[in-house]
């Protein structure tokens, strides 16, 4: 685990619960544009170490969404929930490589695919899979032992291929994380 090199980083989130006009209308017209088939998405204000911002959480085809807006209302990414049976050969061998190569005792919690980009270029990929402009990463909870073998949970993000970029600490208060 020495050679990962974002060891020192955390990430420290609260979610409070908001109703929907509390919202930038900037982000529930892009939401309302991009997923025109989702009904009523349970919007969220999420506070972390570098200020806040708005989360609209959905599930839309059996499928977990996460759409992250800053504080302005202007579209982050979009997270989807994934299972490691959905994930490409390619990229379950890079992430079983990463995972077996360099952790000890981990196990892993949450498979999301990540896409970022332009707001225009997502909500087209959305509405017409026009990848162009699109950004496709993997973000990943996982269990497994610090320097000092205590067990954490961690936050690793990993190229559209599988492989490894960065890696952060998550610091877990329960009574402020929202599950759906």
């Amino acid at each position: 685990m020495s050679s990962i090199s974002v060891l020192g980083q955390e990430k420290v989130e609260r979610e409070v619960r908001v109703k929907e006009h509390q919202v930038p209308m900037e982000a529930r017209k892009w939401l309302k544009d991009a997923f025109e088939k989702i009904r009523k998405p349970k919007w969220y204000k999420e506070f972390s170490e570098l200020g806040y911002s708005f989360e609209a959480k959905f599930k839309l085809k059996d499928r977990f969404h996460s759409v992250e807006f800053d504080s302005l209302g202007n579209m982050l990414d979009v997270e989807i929930e994934i299972e490691w049976e959905g994930l490409s050969d390619e990229v379950k061998a890079n992430l079983s490589s990463h995972f077996v190569g360099t952790l000890r005792g981990f196990k892993l919690e949450k498979i999301q695919i990540q896409y970022s980009g332009l707001p225009a270029d997502l909500e087209d990929f959305f509405d017409e899979e026009e990848t162009d402009g699109v950004l496709i990463q993997f973000e990943i909870e996982y269990q497994a032992e610090d320097q000092s073998k205590v067990i954490r949970l961690w936050e690793g993000t990993f190229s559209s291929d599988g492989k490894f970029l960065a890696q952060r600490r998550i610091v877990v208060r329960e009574i402020f994380n929202l599950s759906f």
